[in-house]
């Protein structure tokens, strides 16, 4: 690790918590994600890259407020800063900002690029991963997959991608990112109960202490997150058959009100045998303390939006045992038997989906559509989920048990002081990677020089030798009214301070018609510069350059 610590984390203010910003899964990890890498990079600086310079006093902002004395260094990525100084940065997001671009001009291996993944099912996840393999990414990029599940839907992506581009373009050589799984984390300390907590969560919900408690935790979003038929079904089973009192515990929070509605009807059509509590799980005091006034953790997640899934770790983090389908990134951070249980889910085999891939990318349905018809052919098995239901509510040794394995795994494998470690071993393992391969400047297609591109458009270009007679006598308002109402001042673009243009004005005037490359000598300016400000006064008249002949048109 060097001074300044191995890497630098891109920021971007909506990628965390913040005032007027939805709660969304994302949001709270990349929020934890901050506070674990402020904890854990190690280094006697930060390195942080944004894309304008607002972010960066938004970032020193958000670091102070957490406690961040050390110093910050910021590279704006739209001043054109050079990367290759950073190592490795990680990206809050499966893509690269055009970091790649900006990073060939220095050469592919001047540093490495790593994103993360959250959601990979929407329209816009899916383009970018289409793109992203027509830039320039190297097998010393990354990105980051929080489960084995969403890894599988990345590597499945880009061997689809890389056979297009083989198909049409005939390709032979296709690079691509390094996909590794490193899990999500949590700060285990933010969910140990609180003296008294589970006294004052119960007695709020009128809870007896005889009754388990069982709580899920999320958007309220049938569609997005997690139907709640098969819960509210296993736990109406386990109750008939236990004949304990069983409350549910619903801590949500709704980005569509008609979902949430949805949710009020289910519990009381299916929920008939079980007392449902519905609680705002944005009241910061009911997110702090509910874990400790339930039993058990639940929550029915079917969607395909879902690839790690924090509230489960959560769970876990606060000694609760969870009972979580057997879906996507669960299996990777839910210990079957040790620190809860998995309940067997089912899904419409490959190759028939076709129908509703064709409908999502012709955009006849739209993304809730699109998961709406995913979802209804996922089964999570409700005997069994009532199964390990029962088994927990009749055994309260067992929920104990669990519940205290589920937060020794979590203090192991979970909290961000065992995940960043992992970043760390990644960006060495990256580093050690490009070393091998000498930095070469590349050209960025999107990147051509206007004059070379538009080359055929005038008459003829600007000659180092072209006589330069000036006009009259130009003052710094003349000048000035001419800038301004070629709207330079408008957009705030100049190729040359004014300043320099007025001085080109003042040292003819003393030499008489001088050559372009005599004017730059004059003014110790490169003959570039010279004809640059050249251009800018004769465009206002202010000097005048050799007659030119028009060339008759082609077809004359």
């Amino acid at each position: 690790m060097t001074k300044d610590g191995p890497s630098a984390i891109f920021f971007h203010p909506d990628a965390i918590e913040g005032e007027g910003r939805d709660l969304v899964g994302r949001r709270s990890a990349g929020q934890s994600f901050l506070r674990g890498w402020l904890a854990y990079a190690g280094g006697d600086s930060l390195q942080v890259v944004v894309e304008g310079k607002a972010d960066g006093a938004a970032f020193d902002k958000v670091a102070r407020a957490l406690g961040e004395t050390r110093p910050i260094y910021v590279t704006v990525l739209k001043s054109g800063a050079e990367l290759g100084k950073l190592g490795t940065i990680f990206f809050p997001t499966p893509g690269f900002h055009r970091a790649t671009w900006q990073r060939l001009r220095q050469g592919a291996s001047s540093c490495s690029l790593v994103g993360i993944t959250h959601t990979v099912s929407t329209r816009r996840i899916i383009e970018g991963l289409h793109q992203l393999l027509a830039e320039p990414v190297e097998s010393w990029d990354a990105i980051i997959c929080t489960s084995q599940a969403v890894q599988s839907v990345l590597m499945g992506q880009f061997e689809q991608e890389a056979a297009y581009f083989r198909d049409r373009f005939g390709a032979v050589h296709m690079p691509q990112p390094r996909l590794p799984v490193i899990p999500l984390g949590v700060h285990q300390a933010d969910f140990a109960p609180r003296p008294g907590g589970r006294e004052a969560m119960r007695k709020a919900q009128g809870t007896p202490d005889e009754a388990v408690v069982v709580m899920t935790m999320g958007r309220t979003s049938v569609i997005e997150k997690a139907n709640p038929i098969p819960m509210l079904l296993a736990l109406n089973q386990a109750a008939e058959r236990t004949g304990r009192d069983i409350q549910l515990w619903m801590a949500g929070w709704a980005s569509r009100q008609e979902e949430e509605a949805l949710y009020r009807e289910a519990a009381e059509a299916l929920g008939k045998r079980v007392t449902v509590r519905m609680l705002d799980g944005r009241d910061p005091d009911i997110r702090r303390d509910i874990w400790a006034g339930a039993d058990i953790f639940t929550l029915p997640s079917d969607s395909i939006q879902e690839t790690f899934g924090l509230v489960p770790v959560e769970a876990m983090a606060a000694g609760l045992p969870v009972v979580m389908p057997d879906w996507d990134g669960f299996r990777d951070t839910v210990l079957h038997g040790e620190t809860g249980f998995l309940v067997p889910t089912r899904m419409a085999p490959p190759g028939t989906g076709t129908e509703i891939a064709r409908r999502f990318a012709d955009g006849r349905d739209g993304y809730l559509q699109y998961l709406s018809l995913v979802q209804s052919q996922v089964q999570i098995d409700v005997p069994c989920y009532a199964e390990a239901f029962e088994t927990l509510i009749r055994d309260l040794e067992l929920r104990q048990r669990m519940g205290a394995q589920a937060s020794a795994h979590v203090a192991q494998c979970l909290d961000w002081k065992a995940v960043i470690p992992q970043y760390l071993a990644l960006a060495e393992e990256l580093r050690k990677v490009r070393e091998e391969v000498p930095p070469e400047p590349g050209l960025n297609p999107m990147e051509t020089d206007p004059f070379v591109a538009y080359r055929q458009y005038p008459t003829t270009t600007i000659r180092p030798d072209d006589l330069v007679t000036l006009v009259g006598r130009p003052d710094a308002a003349s000048i000035d009214l001419h800038d301004r109402l070629s709207a330079r001042q408008l957009f705030n673009r100049h190729a040359v301070p004014l300043e320099e243009v007025l001085r080109a004005c003042d040292w003819l005037e003393k030499n008489g018609p001088s050559r372009v490359a005599e004017l730059a000598t004059g003014l110790n300016v490169s003959v570039n510069r010279s004809m640059i400000i050249v251009l800018i006064l004769a465009k206002s008249d202010m000097v005048r350059l050799p007659p030119l002949d028009v060339p008759r048109p082609m077809w004359s």
